[in-house]
């Protein structure tokens, strides 16, 4: 992870993916370089929007808050299904590692059983993930 230039961390605001965000900022506080930082929050429709917007703000202060230092630090919604909109999104910003939270991650992604967002991100990002569970 030494070497990774942009993160992203996606997050809802569940125990898990807020614990992602927590992390992310531990790390990020202690690096002697600092990573671009995108904090994203996927609205599933227009309806969630304001919900996904209160979230990221939290996200955003609890980021800010642990890292105890500004740093470039990028917040942002978007809407669509979760796991496509993230893997679009690391490959839009050409980021290199992922922080997610994974209630719904299963061990083997082999499985032909619904594995969950986490699985689904696994099997078609390139780049390190971080996974909290």
């Amino acid at each position: 992870m030494g070497n990774a230039k942009k993160w992203v961390i996606a997050t809802n605001g569940t125990k898990y993916a807020s614990a992602a965000v927590k992390y992310a900022a531990e790390l990020f506080r202690d690096l002697r370089t600092e990573p671009e930082v995108y904090i994203l929050v996927v609205a599933i429709d227009d309806d969630s929007l304001t919900e996904a917007k209160a979230i990221l703000e939290m996200a955003k202060y609890t980021f800010e808050d642990i890292a105890g230092k500004e740093g470039p630090l990028t917040p942002y919604v978007e809407t669509g299904e979760p796991g496509k909109v993230i893997v679009e999104q690391m490959k839009k910003l050409k980021a290199d590692h992922l922080f997610i939270g994974g209630a719904d991650f299963k061990w083997d992604i082999n499985d032909e059983g619904p594995g969950g967002i986490s699985n689904y991100i696994i099997e078609h990002i390139s780049g390190g993930v971080t996974l909290i569970k």
